[in-house]
């Protein structure tokens, strides 16, 4: 019997002797390669950090009145550890919160000590969810971007994602400064996740976002809208675009589309509304191009005001190609082919300039380049180089065909006339400043190469007077102010790749007072119905709007002396 006991116990010994050098060789691997993770593992069920948000900074019009401000509202998360009956706090959770119960079921089902059920709620919901006292169920406050003024000035501003991170307009091209930098709260937690109080703790806070000052002016930007909106629904136009600008500095004072949206409600509104057309679209500008040709024309020297054009009676052939004119001209001066909106005076006036030069100015007026407004998603237009023009180029394109351009494009180069003959790159930011009116970054106005002398500058403002005064653009007249422009009507060109003859686009550009120019107003009607005329449809939103503008800052009418 002893013989068999001693193997048994040296079999036992032998075992548990392999056993401590395993345990060993397990706390040797722990204490050597897992010490860090584990001592981490053990560290996160007690240890917390917070993220800190920032505040947004605020945007503001050039009056500082707030345009885009933040406000903090509480979103709704689950620890699911700490959550039994999923099936029925699922339930309970979707009545107030109005979401599906089955997605709520899903995030509580997963491994995890933290998910989203909802984001940035309402008030009321937060208090009904609050009187449930749902265990694992919390509130974290989050920054949520609002717009007092709902669609004003929305293809200016912009919005921002569920992140509060900028998306389009202002809020993406300055989300840089807009966006603040991220804080961080160190605590201790005890076994049921709870802050222990009075224990020590780090804490590095946000830093809030800085503001941006545009120069759009809130009253103007209403009343540009305004108007816009009753000549959009009034010719049932596919879209519309207005730009009020200050010549001499360029800054933006309103800037609108339509369809518009409002960045409150983001997901209520089609891609379509909220593309910022005056600079995203592009398109045959028409005869407002002729301030390009007539400008080309004078600087050169190639005619004169005065000058005579023979218009053919309204029929002109050039190269088996027959132009016609609105009405039947015959001699007409250079100022009347402009005033009466003459395409084949125009064209000929075009023919002697040559396209070399008239491709130089095309170039000089901004065109076929951004005008690089502080505002992101912008497009050149097309403009080729005169060794791809046909030999119908030189005509079609001194009226504005065969050429394309934005309306912000078209707002630049009337500008240039405006002031003397500047080109001056526009501008919808003023300053970046921080909370405390601090100035960081200051966006000065600059003035670019001159487009034209100053002298031809004056005849181009007194020939556009003519426009309104007596021409094509009546409709723009002011008494007492004064204003001057041109007109626009261009066909569009269908699938085909013909030029259509139910689908215009329409156009007024203008400035006022016409000697001492204060305002330009750019209106564009893409697709005007049952009128598509320039004169007809866009010349009186520019009065309407321009008379505001004179009443607003306060600018007396003169007497006809």
């Amino acid at each position: 019997m002893h013989k068999l006991i001693v193997p048994r116990i040296r079999g036992i010994l032998y075992c548990l002797l392999v056993l401590f050098v395993l345990l060993a060789v397990r706390l040797l691997v722990v204490q050597l390669g897992a010490a860090k993770p584990l001592s981490k593992l053990a560290s996160d069920q007690y240890k917390s950090f917070i993220p800190l948000l920032p505040r947004r900074g605020v945007i503001y019009d050039r009056n500082l009145n707030e345009l885009a401000v933040s406000i903090n509202l509480n979103s709704v998360y689950a620890d699911p550890t700490r959550i039994k009956d999923k099936d029925s706090t699922a339930k309970r959770l979707s009545g107030v919160l109005k979401i599906d119960e089955a997605g709520i079921v899903r995030k509580l089902n997963k491994n995890k000590h933290f998910v989203w059920l909802a984001r940035k709620i309402q008030p009321n919901m937060e208090r009904a969810l609050r009187r449930l006292s749902i265990k694992g169920v919390g509130f974290i406050k989050e920054p949520q971007r609002v717009y007092p003024d709902k669609t004003l000035a929305s293809h200016v501003l912009g919005f921002v994602g569920l992140d509060n991170v900028g998306l389009e307009g202002i809020e993406l091209e300055f989300e840089e400064f807009l966006k603040g930098a991220m804080g961080w709260r160190y605590t201790i937690r005890d076994a049921k996740k709870r802050d222990v109080p009075g224990y020590e703790y780090k804490e590095i806070p946000p830093a809030d976002g800085d503001d941006v000052v545009l120069t759009i002016d809130e009253v103007v930007q209403a009343i540009a809208e305004k108007e816009l909106d009753k000549a959009f629904k009034k010719y049932n136009a596919k879209g519309a675009d207005i730009i009020v600008m200050d010549p001499w500095k360029g800054d933006i004072l309103a800037l609108a589309n339509r369809p518009t949206y409002d960045p409150n409600d983001i997901k209520e509104y089609p891609m379509e509304a909220r593309r910022n057309r005056v600079i995203c679209d592009f398109f045959a500008p028409g005869s407002s191009f002729k301030i390009v040709t007539a400008s080309a024309v004078l600087q050169e020297e190639v005619a004169k005001p005065d000058d005579e054009f023979f218009c053919e009676n309204g029929k002109f052939r050039w190269y088996n190609h027959v132009y016609h004119d609105h009405k039947d001209y015959g001699w007409l001066k250079f100022r009347d082919v402009i005033k009466y909106s003459s395409n084949i005076g125009t064209m000929k006036s075009a023919i002697r300039l040559g396209k070399g030069r008239l491709y130089r100015y095309i170039k000089r007026f901004g065109f076929g380049k951004k005008t690089g407004i502080d505002l992101p998603g912008e497009v050149k237009g097309i403009v080729r180089p005169p060794s791809r023009w046909s030999r119908l180029g030189v005509c079609s394109i001194s009226m504005g065909q065969g050429v394309t351009a934005t309306a912000l494009q078209l707002a630049c180069a009337i500008s240039s006339l405006a002031n003397g003959g500047y080109y001056v790159r526009p501008r919808n930011v003023d300053r970046i400043q921080d909370k405390d009116g601090n100035i960081i970054k200051r966006f000065e106005p600059k003035k670019m190469q001159r487009v034209v002398s100053e002298d031809t500058a004056r005849e181009l403002r007194q020939i556009l007077r003519g426009v309104v005064e007596g021409g094509t653009g009546k409709r723009a007249e002011i008494k007492g102010y004064y204003p001057a422009g041109k007109t626009g009507t261009a066909q569009k060109i269908e699938a085909d790749g013909r030029y259509s003859h139910r689908k215009f686009t329409a156009s007024f550009i203008g400035f006022v007072p016409f000697d001492k120019p204060r305002f330009v107003v750019v209106v564009v009607m893409d697709e005007p119905s049952p009128s598509h005329f320039g004169g007809t449809v866009c010349a009186p939103v520019f009065k309407k709007v321009a008379e505001e503008l004179m009443h607003y800052y306060k600018i007396e009418p003169r007497d006809e002396t």
